[in-house]
């Protein structure tokens, strides 16, 4: 939410004219809504809804459109006992993010899954 409303926020401040701001605006909201739908509802078609991790840095990765992606998982990771974002790279060249919050899974699995990759992302 901050990534989008700080720039709607300071673009008054901005010596723009209207239909800058405006296009700005629109521009903005469009990415809100995407971003909401993408991470937060999980309603969009490339939204993750689960994860398979193989061996190494492998995953496979369904959509909620129905499909499966096969991606790798970069070592860009954010690991906090409260909070996990993955960062995958796929075969097409597209970044995709997953988030994850201890509530969405079982407790014993989040804990697993941290100790596992503060292993694996760190091996070189």
């Amino acid at each position: 939410m901050l990534v989008h409303t700080l720039p709607i926020l300071l673009l008054p401040a901005l010596p723009t004219s209207g239909w800058l701001s405006l296009a700005v605006t629109g521009a903005l909201f469009v990415s809100l809504v995407r971003s909401w739908r993408l991470q937060v509802s999980r309603h969009h078609q490339d939204a993750v809804c689960s994860m398979v991790w193989g061996e190494d840095k492998d995953c496979l990765l369904s959509l909620h459109s129905g499909g499966q992606e096969e991606v790798s998982m970069c070592p860009q990771a954010l690991i906090l006992p409260w909070l996990i974002i993955l960062h995958f790279s796929s075969r097409q060249r597209r970044n995709k993010y997953l988030v994850l919050l201890p509530d969405m899974v079982d407790r014993e699995a989040f804990r697993k899954l941290r100790v596992r990759l503060k292993l694996e992302i760190n091996k070189a």
